[in-house]
Formats: C-alpha cells, structure tokens, sequence
C-alpha cells in the first residue's frame, strides 16, 4: 500500500511525493492508521481525507493511497464505489491499498476477495496494518458479533483475532513506495 517516503531527486534535495490518502474508518481504527501512514509521509506532502468527504482530484497528486477497515470479509463500499469509478485513474499513478481487520487468518482472503486481479497486479503496495476492537465504540449487534467472534477464537487454533496495529507494515509499505 502506499504510505508515503517517496522520495525524489530535485536539484540536489530530497522532495516528498504529493501523497493523497482516503480511507473509511468505522470505529476510528483504520482512521488512526491512515493518520500514522501520514505523519510518516510529512504534513507538506499528505492530504488526509474520509471517504464521505469532497476527495480532490488524483490527478493532484504524484501517489494515492487507499485503506478500508474490513466487517465480516468486505471492505466499505463507499471506499469499493470509489476504486471502481476512479481505476482508471488509479491505474495511471503510483497507488497502494491497505485494509485494517482484526482477523489475521482471513487477511489474504480479504484482499482477494475485494480487490480486482486488476488491482491487485497493479498497486505498488497491498498490505494489512493489523486491527483494533475498540468494544466501547461498537454498536449493540456488533458488540455481540465481536464477543463471538472472539469466542469461537478461543476454541478454534485455526482463527486467529489480532488486536493491533502493525506499525512495521506502515514502515514496510512506506518503504516499497520508495523503490518503486
């Protein structure tokens, strides 16, 4: 996915990239994530924007970066909308992906499951940056699917919840972009 240090040559000084990064966030999670991803990118070179807001134009931007948090295997579809109506344009820049989830064994089922073949094979970066379930910010119907959800974890060795963020995936991400 594309977090940001893309780093450029001009006249003998390193120059960020313009960086644009939309995400949906749900329960703050993958809103703190993409907040991480541009603090690292530099506040001079990172425009930061929900998916409900007025989203510039990509064309403003040298890399564009897209996150969604994931509920029960779908990323949003607002955030899934927007990749649709905008690959071409996509397509035509340096872009990466990232989703936020707390289940790790269903990570790259996920991706798969939600980005194009397309896609897939033509962002810079897809990556996973971990999760949280902030239980306080959760509504009653999705308290109860979270508790069981962490229930069946506990019998199951096979479903693993992950309630973290992964900053080394942030660094990672941030890094591919750099060679790229």
């Amino acid at each position: 996915m594309c977090y940001y240090n893309l780093i450029r040559k001009f006249e003998g000084r390193r120059v960020f990239l313009k960086t644009l990064i939309i995400y949906s966030s749900k329960t703050g999670i993958t809103k703190k994530c993409a907040a991480l991803l541009a603090a690292n990118i530099g506040a001079d070179s990172c425009d930061l924007f929900e998916i409900s807001e007025n989203i510039p134009e990509i064309s403003d931007y040298e890399c564009v970066v897209v996150g969604s948090y994931v509920r029960m295997g779908v990323i949003d579809k607002k955030i899934s909308a927007y990749l649709q109506k905008h690959k071409d344009e996509l397509f035509e820049t340096k872009f990466g992906l990232f989703i936020c989830s707390c289940l790790a064994d269903k990570v790259d089922e996920a991706i798969t499951k939600n980005f194009s073949e397309e896609f897939l094979n033509r962002a810079a970066i897809i990556d996973w940056f971990g999760g949280e379930l902030p239980k306080e910010k959760l509504k009653a119907m999705d308290k109860i699917i979270v508790n069981s959800i962490i229930k069946i974890a506990k019998t199951d060795p096979t479903f693993t919840v992950y309630e973290k963020i992964i900053p080394e995936s942030i660094t990672n991400f941030s890094n591919v972009l750099k060679e790229n």
